[in-house]
């Protein structure tokens, strides 16, 4: 398997750093509408909206209430995820690429949610459905936390970007999109069995267990229960098994991820 890098290859400009970017948005501002992003738009309003949806049929509320709190989520989303897709857009040439993934991570999923918040909680004072907001606003951060970094590296690679010359349209990327969740799925793997290889052991088990704890809090947001994880989370006199779950998924892949790439090494070889 080759390994996955955040390069796009071929690079069709220069790349930028965060200050360079950030410049060029405050110095042209009218970028936020040239490069609105309908793409993101779409796909995060037909995401989003049904997690609203779901937990007020969860909570016991109406059809109604539930398709009202996913209608006002929806029209948030399709505005702001167009003003976040442009965001992204204007940093997917910054390098290194964790700057990049750190900054939008710090930037749109926290103006986001603030203004999602504010949405959501008038919605729910007007129906009185305050209890149900929480939770909702939780799983949507989840899920923009996977959103954003998913978006970026997409972007990086051509795909889900408009007004551009590399712009395809919204189907051709949609066709593209299993390929790149794939590459997405399998960059964490990729990159922590070639620190193995490098004999970065503590970096690689570093790793792994970040991935495991960064597991367990999504989850965790996601289905409201803190102790989802292997034996209910319970104590084994000083041991938790808290996060163990995404270690061991993690395990497994970097071995799956291992085993390929040696295949395909021996068999590179094997041809000379």
């Amino acid at each position: 398997m080759n390994e996955i890098t955040f390069e796009e290859a071929p690079p069709a400009r220069t790349s930028h750093t965060i200050s360079e970017a950030v410049l060029v948005l405050w110095r042209n501002p009218y970028q936020f509408v040239r490069y609105w992003n309908y793409k993101g738009a779409i796909l995060s309003g037909v995401l989003r909206a049904p997690i609203f949806f779901i937990t007020y049929l969860i909570g016991k509320e109406g059809l109604k209430l539930a398709i009202g709190a996913a209608l006002v989520q929806f029209t948030f989303r399709f505005f702001f995820a167009g003003i976040g897709g442009a965001l992204i857009q204007s940093f997917r040439r910054v390098e290194p690429p964790w700057k990049a993934f750190v900054a939008i991570l710090l930037l749109v999923p926290l103006v986001s949610h603030v203004l999602e918040f504010g949405f959501q909680a008038g919605f729910a004072y007007l129906t009185g459905t305050q209890d149900h907001t929480g939770d909702a606003i939780l799983r949507s951060i989840a899920v923009s936390i996977i959103s954003a970094f998913f978006t970026l590296f997409a972007m990086r690679r051509g795909i889900m970007i408009v007004g551009e010359s590399e712009s395809k349209s919204l189907m051709n990327d949609i066709s593209q999109l299993p390929v790149v969740i794939f590459h997405f799925i399998a960059f964490i793997p990729n990159e922590i069995s070639s620190m193995l290889r490098r004999g970065a052991y503590l970096g690689a088990m570093l790793s792994v267990a970040a991935f495991g704890v960064f597991s367990q809090i999504i989850v965790w947001a996601v289905t409201n229960k803190p102790l989802w994880t292997y034996n209910n989370g319970k104590t084994v006199g000083l041991l938790k098994y808290w996060g163990v779950d995404g270690m061991v998924l993690m395990v497994i892949a970097i071995a799956i991820s291992t085993a390929v790439f040696s295949y395909q090494r021996a068999k590179a070889h094997s041809h000379k």
